[in-house]
């Protein structure tokens, strides 16, 4: 009897550059050295029954990356999802699983909104953070953000702005005793698809550096303190507790 779970997982360190193409390759290694009953596909080429919904841009560090894997036979997910967790690359690690009932909603419609987070070096963070928040307001107190899109095949001029549902920044501190600031905004999934190098683009006036690390922090829904997540329920605050953090 097949059984399907959905996980959430981690992708940060060195596997920020495994590509989505060699992803699904990188989970099969993992569930054969687990020695776990996936179920494969039927056809000239099978494959294992492990699917993703959004694939994150190559170098984007993750806390929030999301499948859903179909089991020929049961598991023991306490012992067993454990054994996968280990059995991936250093860097993906899977922090929370979720049974699938019979009749639940596809996992895409978990997922309808992302929490989304820049993170610039400690310089100048005080006179950064203040100059994001600025932006931040004019940016959704705006009807439309366009913004350059630059691709191989031609620019692309999107509106960011329809998929903003919220944005905050906020300075805090490292453990070398600096300060850094934090850009945490939660986008909408339905519709054209916007990437924090979108968002940028749209707080920039050619004044504002390349944030050092875009992370995608969780996905599930959004609520006025920040994103509910989609398969623990619990959420992710849109500013971060300073304190919290420094500790």
């Amino acid at each position: 009897m097949s059984q399907r779970y959905r996980i959430r997982w981690t992708k940060e360190g060195r596997t920020r550059y495994i590509s989505a193409r060699d992803l699904t390759s990188v989970w099969e290694r993992a569930l054969r050295r687990a020695d776990l009953p996936i179920a494969y596909s039927e056809g000239f080429t099978p494959h294992a029954k492990v699917s993703f919904p959004d694939a994150l841009p190559v170098s984007y560090g993750s806390t929030g990356e999301y499948a859903e894997l179909t089991f020929a036979a049961p598991i023991t997910p306490e012992r067993d999802i454990a054994r996968l967790s280990s059995s991936l690359p250093d860097g993906m690690d899977i922090l929370t699983y979720l049974k699938v009932p019979d009749g639940a909603p596809k996992l895409a419609r978990m997922l309808r909104a992302t929490l989304w987070e820049l993170i610039w070096p400690p310089v100048d963070a005080t006179e950064l953070t203040e100059l994001l928040h600025r932006r931040s307001d004019e940016l959704m107190a705006s009807d439309a953000a366009e913004v350059i899109r630059h691709r191989p095949d031609g620019d692309r001029t999107i509106d960011v702005r329809p998929a903003m549902l919220a944005i905050a920044a906020s300075t805090h501190p490292t453990a070398g005793g600096d300060a850094r600031t934090v850009l945490r905004a939660v986008l909408r999934n339905d519709g054209p698809t916007v990437r924090p190098t979108d968002l940028h683009a749209a707080l920039t006036r050619g004044d504002i550096a390349e944030p050092a690390l875009n992370r995608r922090v969780a996905q599930g829904e959004h609520v006025p303190e920040g994103l509910r997540e989609a398969l623990s329920g619990t959420v992710d605050p849109l500013v971060l507790d300073v304190d919290a953090e420094a500790a």
